[in-house]
């Protein structure tokens, strides 16, 4: 039976908004000891909790706020930048999901991703509006190329709305590395005029890129 990605698409500024009154989380546990590799397989066999991104991979002042394991195979987290998103600091990223799932092969993973995991952009504004803190009619999605390397497959797009008084742009990256395929969700505040932050859109770039890299650091060779 194929093990699809469940596709959280969180609506994580719900999570980061009602998150603004707590108190700051605690440091991150360090991620499980690696998982031995015993099969001779060109991919990736390792626990999903080691492939996903932890607090020292992200820019200063995020912390962990959530971890979720639906089924073997599957981890995702939801960082918070607390500051940023109570404006004690001036940093645009707001907050960060980050989902992997594994698959048995790498041909699985390819069907996953170009069959039951193919997204439209009314697939994402859909998603957003379904949040009722999202402004009707504010949402405009389009396709997004970042210049990531060492990525299978990838595709991405950029959401721009309103959330209650705060216009975010929310970039969004999906990409296979062998049998693994990672869902990154970047939340940034926008400008004071609604554009881009430049700084927040290289610093999604960068956090999509750190977990290519890290997929890409836990391929397995297969023996000569």
């Amino acid at each position: 039976m194929k093990k699809y990605l469940p596709l959280l698409l969180l609506p994580i500024l719900l999570v980061i908004l009602a998150a603004c009154g707590v108190p700051p989380l605690s440091q991150s546990s360090d991620p499980p000891a690696p998982t031995p590799i015993t099969t001779p397989f060109a991919g990736i066999r390792e626990d999903p909790q080691r492939l996903t991104l932890i607090q020292t991979d992200l820019p200063d002042g995020f912390r962990k706020l959530d971890n979720t394991t639906l089924h073997e195979g599957h981890n995702a987290v939801l960082f918070m930048n607390a500051d940023a998103v109570s404006g004690k600091s001036d940093q645009a990223v707001l907050g960060v999901v980050d989902e992997i799932t594994t698959y048995e092969n790498d041909a699985d993973a390819r069907d996953a991703f170009e069959n039951d995991l193919l997204l439209s952009e009314q697939d994402i504004a859909n998603k957003i509006q379904e949040s009722e803190s999202t402004a009707p009619g504010s949402i405009k999605v389009q396709a997004y190329h970042p210049d990531l390397n060492d990525a299978d497959l990838l595709r991405a797009f950029k959401a721009s709305y309103q959330l209650g008084e705060t216009p975010v742009h929310e970039y969004r990256y999906q990409f296979m590395v062998s049998n693994a395929i990672g869902n990154v969700i970047v939340t940034v505040r926008a400008e004071e005029d609604g554009g881009e932050s430049e700084s927040g859109r290289a610093q999604a770039d960068a956090i999509a890129q750190a977990q290519i890299d890290k997929l890409n650091n836990f391929r397995a060779q297969r023996p000569q």
